[in-house]
């Protein structure tokens, strides 16, 4: 399979969400030759205009070796004849003794040091391109060969399959065998139910459609995961996130800012993102399409513990867990999110955004990181 890659001056991915700060942090997609940071501890995120990515992810990879001194917090690079200094809490490298601007401090951010992308491209002299189409960053050390790769530019595999491989167009190097084994919600009931393969087949479906979909459906999670008491307004948070959801009931908006409304008197404050996978699709015969992707939340605030997310399935969370979601905890795991549209044959990658009854905590495997 061809790559095609849009290139920007910018390395830079933001999406701006109404509702939410402007300046709060996202997470981003970074591919390192061909396999994708998952969205876990240290994901990488943009927040001010820079994309920041953990040192973990290059470390041993671009031909250099590492020393972290954890009394100075320095780490230092070594490539070639190159030295390459980066201090936490600065936003200068220091190479070869001589300070460099990286555009943004050297972090520490969940346990992982979090370098900007700038040390990668600029330091560190790999290829690093920005895909505005599917919302990633590439990362690829310069000469490497990668194998065979999926449209988005990611490592194709033919060893270790998940059971269920025939299931799926194809399986990817980085997402585990559990993600593609994990049960579907397929009505067999209905007699067109069509697993992800056949849906591919039947090419009516394709790469650049579902680009467009993961789009709107991360913006429009990004806003559901991202409410803050403090900053949110009921109405244009309402308004932003119904035209990210099938547009077949009005009402749904009014919904939406009424949960805004609650969001304010039981301040409430979520912090999470998704990662829909375009290959683990299937329809399940039900007139939607579901889409397997990883999520992580942590709530960090509320005063009673009702309807804490804008999820009609919001109740299934504690029946899945055995007890109530906590404060102050990270929530992770894999759900089949429903897309929809109420067009009369539609043009997929137009018009199919995320159902109203789209859940987290419906078809999941949700568990708490310890």
């Amino acid at each position: 399979m061809t790559i095609v890659i849009c290139v920007f001056a910018s390395l830079v991915l933001l999406i701006t969400t109404a509702g939410a700060a402007g300046t709060a942090a996202k997470a981003v997609n970074v591919i390192m030759d061909g396999i994708k940071y998952p969205l876990t501890k240290g994901h990488p995120y943009s927040e001010n205009g820079t994309t920041m990515i953990p040192f973990r992810m290059i470390s041993g990879k671009l031909g250099t070796q590492a020393n972290w001194n954890a009394a100075n917090k320095t780490l230092t690079l070594q490539q070639k004849e190159n030295k390459i200094v980066l201090t936490v809490g600065s936003s200068f490298a220091k190479v070869n003794g001589q300070p460099v601007a990286l555009g943004a401090m050297v972090v520490q951010k969940d346990g992982m040091t979090m370098i900007p992308l700038t040390v990668v491209s600029d330091l560190l002299s790999a290829e690093v391109e920005v895909d505005e189409f599917s919302q990633s960053v590439n990362i690829h050390t310069p000469g490497k060969d990668l194998g065979e790769l999926d449209y988005f530019g990611r490592k194709i595999r033919t060893t270790n399959l998940p059971k269920n491989y025939k299931d799926y167009p194809y399986i990817l190097e980085d997402i585990p065998n559990e993600m593609y084994e994990m049960r579907h919600t397929i009505n067999y009931s209905a007699g067109n139910a069509e697993t992800g393969a056949q849906v591919f087949s039947k090419k009516e479906l394709t790469s650049e459609d579902m680009a467009k979909i993961i789009k709107r459906m991360k913006i429009g999670f990004d806003l559901r995961l991202n409410v803050d008491y403090k900053t949110i307004n009921p109405a244009s948070y309402a308004k932003e996130s119904f035209k990210y959801e099938n547009q077949s009931s009005s009402i749904r908006e009014k919904e939406i800012e009424e949960y805004a409304e609650w969001v304010k008197k039981n301040k409430i404050q979520i912090e999470g993102a998704i990662d829909p996978e375009s290959s683990v699709l299937y329809y399940p015969g039900t007139g939607d399409y579901r889409v397997r992707s990883m999520f992580r939340f942590r709530i960090n605030s509320f005063t009673e513990y009702k309807d804490l997310f804008n999820d009609v399935y919001f109740k299934l969370a504690e029946f899945r867990l055995h007890e109530k979601l906590k404060k102050g905890v990270w929530y992770e795991g894999y759900a089949d999110l429903s897309i929809s549209t109420n067009y009369y044959n539609p043009i997929v990658g137009e018009h199919f955004n995320i159902d109203a009854l789209s859940s987290l905590f419906e078809n999941t495997t949700l568990h708490e990181v310890k």
